[in-house]
This record gives C-alpha cells, structure tokens and sequence, in this order.
C-alpha cells in the first residue's frame, strides 16, 4: 500500500487530498468525506488509520479537506461555502477515479460529511452505496448541537470577574471555529427528510456506539426506496476524543464498512504514477505555492513559498504541532500564518512529527510521549533536513503547549533558531509529577482561603461533616505542603543554564501566556521570569482566551504577534548576517 498526496482542483478551490492505494484492489473506491471543526481536528487521525485499514482489505479511499478548511484553499468567511462543500464531494469522486482507475465510487460520510454525502448522491447518480456514520436528518439539528458545544467552552475563557470576550466577526465561533451568517443560513436550509432520487441506493447507516441512527432519517431514506442497512458503528465516542487521547475505530467497523461495499474480487494492479502536484494558491496579498515534503521516511509536511521568481528570504519558519493536532494548527492558525508569511517572502513549513496528522508512528501519544527527547531530536533532524534540501539558513520555531515545549528545547540546543514563538507552554522541563504538584496546590491553596469553608456551610453541608473533612485535609496537610510547595516546579538551575544559551545563540524569544496559565503562576511564585537583562526575551500576557486561543478575537491577537515578532526577528537577524558578512 502507498498513499499519494495531491492537490486537485474542486470550482475555484485547490484541495488537498491523501488516497491509499493498495497493491491490488476491485473497481470499487471510497471517498471520506469530513465532520467540521472541532469534530474533523479530533477524528482526523482516526479516519487516517480507518482509511488506511479500508485500503489493506483492497479498498482504495481518499481523504479529503473541505473547501476553506484544513489544507485546502479557501477560509471561513468566503461567499457559498456550504455549495462549495457539496461540489467538493463530486470533484473528490473524479479524484481518486483518477488516482486509482476505479470504476465505482462509494460515499463515507461523517458528521457533516454523512449530511453532504446524502445531498451528492441526490445529484450524482454514479453514488450507488452510501456509508453514513453520525448522520442527522437537518442542518438545524447540527447547528444545535454546535450551539449547545459553543455555550459549553465558554466556560474555559471567561470568568465570574471577566465579562465573555467580544465576537469580532459576524456568526457564531464553535470549537475555534467560525460559521458566518450566510454558511449558517445555507446549513438550516438543509433537510434530509425531504429527499427524493434516491431510489435503489444501497445505504449503511452506524450508530453511534449506542447511540442509534437517527429514526426521521432511518424513515426519509426508507420511504426513498434506499435499500438500508444498519450497523452498530464501535468507537464512534473514542475516536472523537481530543487528538492526543482519540482512537481509530476498532477492526469490526472497518471489517463492516468494507463487506457491506462486497469489493470485486482483488486483482493486481500496475503501480499507478501520480505526480504529487504542487498547488498555486491565492493567499490574499499574492499567489504563493504549497508542495508536500516527507522528511526521513516517516514525517510529513507542507512547504509554502512565495510564486513569484523573486528570492525568498533564507528565512523559513518552523510550525510544529499544539499537542496531538496535525499541521494545521490549533484552529488552523497555522494554515492562516504560513501562508501569509508565504505571500510576503518568508517560506514555511508545516510539520506532523511521527504520531500525528499525517507522519507515521503510533495511533496517538499520550501526554508523557508528547515531552520525551526523542521529538526534540526529530525537531532538529527536520531543521537539518531543510537546510540542506533547500538552503535555508535561519529558522523560526513557533509551538503551543508541547510545540512550544520542543521549540523552547531547539532554540536552546541550535543557532540557527534565530526566533521563537512559545504559545501557552505547559512546562518547560519534564516532569511526571507535575499535574499532581499542581492539583496539591490548588487544594492546598482551598485549605487556606475560609471562603471556602463558609461556602460549604452556606451550601448546607452539617457542621460535623465540615469538622469531619477538614480533619482529613488537615492530617494530609503535611504531604500537600512538602510535595507541592518545598519541591519546585521550575528547576531554577536548568532554567538559568536555559536562558544563558538562548542568550549565547541570540535567539529572539516571545513567551506568550493566557492569564491563569500554571507555568506563568509558577514563574511568578518562584522568580523564574525571563532574565531582565535579555532585550530578546520577552513576556506577553494576554486576557484569559483559552489554552488554545480559540475566541476569534484571541487567534487576531496571536497572529498579531506572531507577525510581529517574526519580522522584527527575520529582519534583526537579516542585518546582524550582514554585518557579519562584512
């Protein structure tokens, strides 16, 4: 099995697409068309494995991004979105009939995805088996449970004392994500239960885990003449959990999925030669082009350039993943950042180090595997891989959470780094123990604060279950103060040796924290900020927006930034490199 990795072409839009293609298969392919936002950031891992687990049972599949989502070109405020999306299912069918030679198309849908793949198959009759996994009958019911998800994390960036950040853009912001007005209204309009023309289909439609389908579905499809089929879909839960923790639904999905397309009988095929075509995209301020790169045999990435025959700068910006999200970034801020800087002369590189997004490795990594040597390791051979392959000279890194864990450790161990952007970092040594620390303190914190005691008591709690819990808190009193308040979280000599090579390398530094961020409170409560006398280092603290910044107006913030301190970097280190050279 192969995987090939091509741009093609969907109305105005270029969209990237990723098809495995097996050694031998039928004539039956598949196209996985995605959920949005938040739901396609968690799944998109999972569906990889899923696709890739279709194709080793002589299924070829395609795997694709939206119009204005992911890699693909396009953003959320463009005009028709949601027919953009509905095209895309068509021109990503005559993709992989390309790719593959296949004869038939199947649809596999989830989330929003199942919704567009029922509305293609109403206007494509070639879509004779449809797979439709969290399928809801109405764009209403979805910008419901969207709504009912929004409400929720608000909690995560607003406070009792805080009011809730303003809205800067028109339309509702869900999981980092932004539904304008006008895609808002073209979602409503949609209504599965009135469907006709398609008579004959054969549909499977999976639960999730015990969740079942949808029954105004179950009856339109039905009284449509479809011949369905319905199937406990396993996993569905697991594979939406966040990217770190999200699994590929287990073998008896896949082993479903794959006897209910009753595949042709395997023949071999001859390889298939595809060129992994670059993309010319339009970024706004100028054309620039987006190739993928593999780096070594297992990490994948996306390189943006300028189109144009000037020179771009020797410059290249490093973007590395915010914990388990692929390339894109958090809220696909990075997508908006590289192609920007792209558009301006500076190239970049998106990158999937091995467990994520695209590179190969493991199904996921857990919380100590994002914070071992090993990925700092892979930071560097990529930097190396760079720099040889196209000559760049200096580099940027810029991380949240643990991608800004590794770029702290690069900027440290290599001179090259002559920028970097730390978003949120969630510590910057490791330490198994540091989560417990944490909550020791938290609760220690409480044990002081007699608020607490007489919020208790106001609550109703009987005065001889507050004597009864504040004995027990007091006699762990000792274990909390010796293990979260004597040992420190911040080892005070690696932090100096740290700031002393950052120093010598001259790397310019941005830590950038959310107000009540743990690193940021620990730095402060053991006088670990940056050391006053490095102009290059510097603090910027920002309103309570989140760990990953996703209120719009935070990811304005954070792409401010980021600009600013990477031109300020680029265009220092640019004249430094000059008044070597002279």
């Amino acid at each position: 099995m192969k995987t090939v990795h091509r741009w093609f072409p969907s109305g105005r839009y270029s969209l990237l697409a990723h098809t495995h293609l097996p050694d031998s298969y039928g004539g039956i392919g598949v196209v996985m068309v995605p959920p949005f936002g938040w739901e396609e950031v968690c799944s998109y891992r999972p569906l990889r494995f899923l696709g890739r687990s279709l194709a080793q049972r002589g299924i070829p599949c395609l795997r694709y991004d939206l119009p204005g989502t992911g890699d693909s070109s396009g953003g959320p405020l463009d005009s028709g979105l949601v027919a953009a999306w509905l095209r895309s299912v068509t021109a990503a069918a005559a993709e992989i009939r390309t790719v593959a030679g296949v004869d038939d198309v199947a649809l596999f849908g989830v989330g929003l995805g199942a919704m567009l793949a029922v509305l293609a198959a109403t206007c494509e009759s070639k879509f004779h088996d449809l797979i439709l996994w969290g399928a809801l009958p109405t764009g209403r019911a979805m910008l419901r449970e969207l709504r009912a998800y929004a409400n929720m994390e608000r909690w995560e960036y607003t406070t009792p004392n805080a009011p809730a950040p303003p809205q800067i853009m028109a339309g509702f912001e869900v999981g980092g994500f932004l539904i304008t007005p006008q895609t808002q209204r073209d979602l409503e309009a949609i209504d599965l239960t009135a469907i006709s023309g398609l008579g004959g289909r054969r549909v499977m439609i999976l639960s999730r885990d015990e969740i079942p389908p949808d029954a105004r579905l179950v009856r339109a499809l039905d009284s449509c003449g479809c011949d369905l089929r319905l199937e406990r879909g396993a996993g569905y839960a697991a594979m939406m959990a966040v990217p770190n923790e999200s699994v590929p639904p287990p073998p008896s999905t896949a082993q479903a999925i794959a006897e209910f397309l009753e595949s042709q009988p395997l023949t071999h095929c001859p390889e298939v030669h595809i060129e992994e075509a670059a993309a010319t995209l339009d970024s706004g301020e100028s054309p620039i082009v987006e190739r993928v790169s593999t780096i070594g045999s297992s990490m994948f990435g996306i390189l943006s350039e300028p189109a144009s025959d000037t020179a771009p700068s020797d410059c290249c910006l490093l973007f590395l993943n915010a914990g388990g999200v692929r390339h894109s970034g958090p809220n696909r801020m990075w997508v908006d950042a590289a192609r920007r800087h792209a558009a301006r002369g500076i190239a970049s590189f998106r990158l999937d180090l091995p467990g994520i997004g695209e590179s190969e490795g493991d199904h996921n990594l857990d919380i100590p595997s994002l914070y071992q040597e090993q990925l700092v390791e892979q930071v560097e051979l990529v930097i190396g891989s760079l720099r040889t392959r196209y000559g760049f000279r200096r580099f940027a890194v810029i991380g949240l959470c643990s991608g800004a864990f590794w770029a702290f450790h690069a900027a440290i161990r290599n001179s090259d780094i002559c920028a970097a952007v730390l978003l949120n970092p969630r510590l910057f040594f490791w330490d198994p123990q540091v989560d417990r620390r944490r909550l020791l303190r938290r609760n220690a914190t409480r044990l002081t604060n007699l608020s607490e005691w007489s919020r208790m008591i106001r609550g109703g709690m009987q005065l001889e279950n507050v004597k009864r819990t504040a004995r027990i808190m007091f006699d762990r009193s000792h274990a909390i103060w010796t293990g979260a308040f004597v040992k420190e979280q911040i080892p005070a000599k690696k932090m100096a040796e740290a700031w002393k090579a950052i120093g010598r390398n001259g790397t310019s530094m941005t830590l950038v924290f959310t107000e009540g961020e743990p690193l940021l409170c620990e730095m402060e409560q053991e006088q670990q900020m940056p050391p006053a006398g490095n102009a290059r280092v510097r603090l910027v603290r920002v309103p309570n927006a989140g760990h990953t910044f996703r209120p719009q107006w935070s990811q304005q913030l954070a792409h401010e930034l980021i600009d600013f301190e990477i031109e300020s970097a680029v265009h220092r280190s640019l004249a430094e490199a000059v008044l070597r050279d002279a």
